[in-house]
């Protein structure tokens, strides 16, 4: 049995992460991670990821974003906990790559107007990079310190590995390159936003979808003003011009920012969970039923705007 109050580090000083690293992020997502951390990954970065034009098309088209956005989120923490904590060597880890690859392929068929949405190789690389170094952009953003050098080799690895089991419209990414580590993977990520965009009203679009459900989802009526913000700053003063959704004035982004280093710090006095994060998630997890009657909710306002 585990004992002790921060038992995670210890468990995690113990294992080396060149041949641990699949036991080293289920062990800190599974017992460090809360459900809140999960949202903060998937919003915020998914507004990142469609700068292109070409995915923000391809996300408004599948409109889940938009119409079932409850849906989208519970299918987005199946396909973490699935690839972080259960592990991209187990049968649920393989079977989400395989399903992500599925659903790919899906929406592509139902696409002949976006020749090539999933055929670019960076657009697969990214998101993989941004999950991987998310945690790190975001306490360094913050003046906390980031991510351990041994947890910097096991996500890379992890990135890396998920990687591989993916595949593009014209075939398995298994043999195409991957950046080599994490230096590598945060010199793509920069070199990546620096590209130059175009805004598109399907990203402005996405984008206000995503930002108001992060905002009703997790924050009362009268702070869901305040819930926007934080999804603005995780997205980033770029990403957020570029979609039309406004920056912070300066007051608010110390609020926020101010907001969010209090977290973490009593995110750190608190002690490591004991139960899995897959456990927690189902606590709260919503039922078919349940969740067409909220989309449907959704849809109707998306139809209303």
């Amino acid at each position: 049995m585990r004992r002790g109050y921060k038992w995670v580090d210890r468990e995690l000083a113990a294992m080396e992460p060149e041949s641990d690293w699949e036991r080293m992020i289920s062990l800190y997502v599974g017992h460090r991670i809360p459900e809140f951390g999960l949202a903060m990954m998937i919003y915020p970065g998914t507004m990142r990821m469609m700068q292109s034009s070409m995915t923000a098309a391809t996300l408004a088209h599948t409109s889940k974003l938009e119409t079932r956005p409850h849906r989208r989120f519970q299918d987005g923490n199946d396909f973490l906990t699935a690839w972080m904590v259960d592990g991209l060597s187990s049968e649920a880890g393989r079977k989400a790559a395989a399903r992500l690859n599925r659903i790919h392929r899906a929406v592509d068929h139902n696409t002949p107007h976006l020749p090539g949405n999933f055929d670019d190789v960076d657009d697969f690389v990214y998101p993989l990079v941004l999950l991987a170094t998310f945690g790190d952009r975001l306490q360094t953003s913050l003046g906390l310190p980031g991510t351990s050098e041994a947890m910097k080799i096991a996500w890379h690895r992890w990135a890396q590995t998920l990687f591989r089991l993916l595949d593009r419209e014209s075939g398995s990414l298994s043999d195409e390159a991957f950046p080599e580590d994490w230096n590598a993977m945060t010199e793509f990520a920069a070199k990546f936003d620096a590209r130059p965009y175009e805004p598109t009203q399907a990203g402005h679009r996405v984008a206000v979808a995503m930002m108001d459900f992060f905002a009703e989802r997790w924050f009362p009526a009268p702070l869901r003003a305040f819930g926007r913000d934080i999804t603005r700053y995780l997205a980033g003063e770029r990403v957020c011009r570029l979609h039309r959704i406004g920056w912070l004035s300066p007051r608010r982004e110390r609020v926020v920012r101010l907001f969010l280093k209090s977290a973490f710090r009593a995110h750190r006095l608190l002690p490591d969970h004991r139960t899995p994060l897959p456990e927690r998630l189902r606590r709260t997890r919503r039922t078919p039923a349940q969740l067409r009657e909220v989309d449907r909710i959704a849809a109707r306002r998306a139809r209303e705007l």
